[in-house]
């Protein structure tokens, strides 16, 4: 006994017939043309666009190196390139930073792979000082500042000290 009626359709009607006037008319050359002309305006406003978001890009990666050392490698610029939020957030940052830190302390930004194949970016401040201070600077600046922004970065940046 077969359970399943015999003729089992998805409600869709496949075949449907194509009207008859597009068949009958044949297309103008001057409609070409104009499709033409159409694609190519809209290829031209995206080089605009990119252009215009690369010239972009490049100012805020030379203002962020005015506050923070980044690496000689691509790791730390190709991160951000694909994480547009997150030199803005950075560049906030930078002023509590300099707050809680100190105005003397040195901050770095690094973008390792961890073992799953994933980036994180890493603001660094290099402390000189003892570790119980530098936790403390880094309380105060969680308290201060990123707890209310760190939503905005999700979980791709991450601020921490390093004792050096």
């Amino acid at each position: 006994m077969n359970a399943y009626p015999e003729a089992q359709t998805s409600g869709n009607q496949w075949r449907q017939p194509m009207p008859t006037f597009m068949l009958d008319q044949p297309l103008r050359p001057t409609q070409v043309l104009e499709g033409r002309k159409h694609g190519n305006a809209i290829f031209e406003d995206l080089e605009k666009q990119l252009v215009a978001y690369t010239a972009e890009h490049e100012a805020v990666l030379k203002e962020l190196r005015a506050h923070f050392v980044m690496p000689t490698d691509s790791s730390v610029t190709t991160f951000l390139l694909e994480h547009r939020a997150i030199p803005q957030i950075l560049l906030e940052s930078a002023p509590h930073l300099k707050l809680c830190f100190g105005s003397e302390t040195i901050f770095a930004l690094r973008a390792p792979i961890d073992e799953s194949g994933s980036r994180t970016l890493y603001a660094v401040a290099v402390w000189p000082g003892k570790a119980q201070d530098a936790r403390n600077a880094l309380d105060k600046f969680d308290d201060v500042w990123w707890l209310m922004h760190s939503r905005r970065a999700s979980v791709y940046l991450t601020f921490t000290y390093e004792l050096v």
